[in-house]
Formats: C-alpha cells, sequence, structure tokens
C-alpha cells in the first residue's frame, strides 16, 4: 500500500502591513508536474474548491503556472497575483513562526476518488447540498485534505488574519476535470489580468463584423508520439485513441455549421484554424474551407492563440485540456465540444453555451441555433443582425 503525506502547516507571517488579509491557502504540489496550462489548471481547482469551501485567500503558486511544454510563466497572465497582499515571496523570504503543523495521511486509493468531484457538484448547487456533502468527508481523516482542514479552520484565533494554510502533497496532485466549482474564479482573475496587461501585447486581430469561428486542432504534444509525425496530422482515428478532434469531423462540424439548417449566415462568417506543425499539413482543410485564416504556432505564440480561442464567437474543438480552458475563458460565444460518458471526465461541465459535437453531426441542429441567437457573442449588432437567421424575440 502506498502512502502520500499530505502536511496542512499554519504559518503566523509578520511583514509589516503584508499577510494580514487572511485566512490564506497556499499550495506546494503542483511543481512536481511537466504538463501544458490545460493540465496545470486542472491541479490548481482543488486548491480552489478548498478555498472557497472554507473561505480562505489563495495564494498562487508561481511554479503551478511554469508549464514545460510552452516554456512559458503564465502566473501574470491568469492573474492570482493581482491585489494579494500576501504572495509566495511572503511566506518563504520572510521569518515564519510555525504554529501548528498536522500530518495528514493520504492513502493510495485516493488516487481515484471521486470526493473532490462530488464536493465541486455540491459547491455548484448552493449552500444546502455543499454542507451535507462535505459533512461525509471531514469526520475522517481518510478522505483527503477535507478533515484537518475543518478543524484547523474551525480552531483559528485572533491571529486568523495572518494564517497561511500551506497544503503539501508529495508526487502527487489530484486531477480535477470541469469548470464547476472553478470557473468564476479563473475567468475573473484572467479577465482582470488582462485589463491591466499591455493591450499591444494582448491585442485580438478579429475582425468585428464578422462571426469569428476559430477551430483549436491539438496537434503538438500528441502527434510527437504518432508515427506519422510530422507528416500527416489525425484525419479519423477517434477521441478515445488520439485525445484530440479528428480533422475529418472538425471538417465535418463546421460544414453543418454553415450549412443552411444553421442560423448563421456564412458569407458573414470568417474561420480561424489554430494548431502546430506546418501549412502543408493541413492542406485537406484548407481545400474545404480555401478562406481560412491559418494560425500555425508553437511554444511562444501559446498565450495569443489562448486569447483569440477565448474571444472567438464560436470554438469548436477536441478533448483537450487547453481547448477547455479556452472554452471557461470564452464568456460571450457558443462552445462546439465532444461529449464524454464519464461525468467526472467531462473537461466542459460547469461552463455556459456548450453544444454537444455529436447532435451537429446527426444533423440536429437546434441546439446550437438556440445557443448561437442567445449569445451574447464578440460581433458588432449590426453584423450580428446580418450574420444570423434568428427568430424574433
Amino acid at each position: 500500500m502506498i502512502e502520500l503525506v499530505l502536511l496542512s502547516l499554519l504559518f503566523t507571517v509578520t511583514v509589516g502591513h503584508r499577510c494580514v488579509s487572511g485566512p490564506y491557502l497556499f499550495d506546494e504540489a503542483c511543481f512536481h508536474f511537466s504538463q501544458g496550462i490545460g493540465s496545470s489548471i486542472n491541479k490548481m481547482k482543488l486548491q480552489i474548491l478548498a478555498a472557497q469551501l472554507y473561505n480562505l485567500t489563495v495564494i498562487p503558486n508561481p511554479s503551478c503556472f511554469m508549464s514545460s511544454e510552452h516554456s512559458t510563466n503564465f502566473l501574470s497572465v491568469f492573474g492570482w497575483d493581482i491585489g494579494l497582499d500576501c504572495l509566495f515571496d511572503d511566506i518563504n523570504k520572510t521569518e515564519i513562526s510555525i504554529i501548528h503543523r498536522v500530518p495528514i495521511m493520504i492513502k493510495e486509493e485516493f488516487l481515484d476518488s471521486k470526493e473532490p468531484f462530488a464536493l465541486c457538484n455540491a459547491y455548484s448547487f448552493g449552500d444546502g447540498r455543499i454542507k451535507q456533502e462535505i459533512g461525509a468527508y471531514t469526520t475522517n481523516d481518510k478522505h483527503g485534505i477535507w478533515g484537518e482542514l475543518s478543524r484547523a479552520v474551525s480552531q483559528l484565533n485572533e491571529k486568523r488574519n495572518s494564517t497561511v494554510f500551506v497544503i503539501q502533497r508529495p508526487y502527487y496532485s489530484y486531477n480535477l476535470e470541469g469548470y464547476q466549482c472553478s470557473r468564476d474564479f479563473i475567468v475573473d482573475r484572467f479577465y482582470l489580468a488582462l485589463k491591466n496587461d499591455n493591450p499591444n501585447r494582448r491585442a485580438i486581430s478579429y475582425n468585428r463584423d464578422k462571426i469569428n469561428i476559430a477551430f483549436h486542432f491539438r496537434y503538438g504534444d500528441t502527434a510527437k508520439a504518432d508515427p506519422n509525425y510530422p507528416k500527416e496530422p489525425n484525419w479519423d482515428v477517434d477521441y478515445s485513441e488520439q485525445h484530440r478532434l479528428p480533422l475529418k469531423l472538425g471538417i465535418a462540424l463546421l460544414q453543418s455549421i454553415l450549412g443552411s439548417k444553421s442560423a448563421l449566415n456564412a458569407a458573414h462568417s470568417v474561420i480561424h484554424f489554430f494548431s502546430e506543425g506546418d501549412l502543408a499539413m493541413f492542406k485537406k482543410f484548407s481545400v474545404a474551407f480555401p478562406d481560412t485564416v491559418f494560425h500555425i504556432g508553437n511554444e511562444s505564440t501559446v498565450l495569443n492563440d489562448l486569447d483569440h480561442m477565448a474571444h472567438a464567437d464560436i470554438l469548436l474543438g477536441g478533448p483537450s485540456s487547453f481547448t477547455s480552458l479556452a472554452a471557461a475563458l470564452n464568456r460571450w460565444g457558443v462552445n462546439v465540444m465532444p461529449a464524454v460518458r464519464n461525468p467526472a471526465e467531462d473537461k466542459f461541465a460547469g461552463m455556459g453555451g456548450v453544444v454537444r459535437q455529436h447532435r451537429i453531426v446527426s444533423g440536429d441542429l437546434s441546439e446550437f441555433n438556440a445557443q448561437l441567437c442567445a449569445a451574447r457573442l464578440y460581433v458588432t449588432q449590426t453584423a450580428r443582425s446580418q450574420a444570423l437567421r434568428c427568430s424574433p424575440g
């Protein structure tokens, strides 16, 4: 039986006027992982959930935002550090007095635990459900972090405003899919950072007199394991085998979205194709849609791609954590995404404006049309009236 140790450390910080608006929650676990930014965000959702359940302020761990796949530090992009009076440097470079330290043993079975998913769902339903659900996990120490954290929070004293809970989970961090209990936090901080950032660096190049359709074809990291890489992208292999949208299916979806049954007037739209590799690899796509604007990027263009996908009127993609992150950040558009059999693996749960792809492929565009006509969208109002065929009211 493998045992993983989780330590909940309670620190008191004395730094002048710093760290006086707590209690806070800091997670040390995620620096053990090497992955893309979408997967990194999934690892941090447990911290967001715990902070919301116990009314704690999240202190971001800079290591969590260092993506080795993209060679980029995303902390400033996501804005988790904006406006905080207590940051990583405060709790690591100042003289700290440890007043409480409680080891919590997490046994091997927690690796496949459904507890965070159940708590996340309960949280999304409001106070009544969450109080009942969390009560089941706070009475036994074998359940995640909830028992010790509940007790530690209940024992906070007059130093509560300068208290920092530090969670340590060596070599393991729970991967929480979906955005039922994290989307508001992630979206609010992202757009706060976008507002504060250099407008020239984060400029969106879309023509807002058109409906902008962003198609994200995940290729780079998955294709490198493909024997055909970099010759041929995935054409028709199922999601479950490749973890990415087959190009053939993407073309079929777009043909339906732009077809006669759609509320979208194709003449007033433009397709933006986001991927990696070489433009010649996507010849079949360019033949199907000759006027496509191709964004063939690399590690250095990830931020720009994310910004554009998050501001598309229609976003189409496969079962990628990066795509689901862009969809979660897309506040006003329509997300056309795959369905999954297991709700705990649904990367697109908890976000509005999602239309499942199988409905469109089957020829049923009723859900898509309803979502498109109801969505705020990013297109100008004048262009919207020309681009959409919606019933009055």
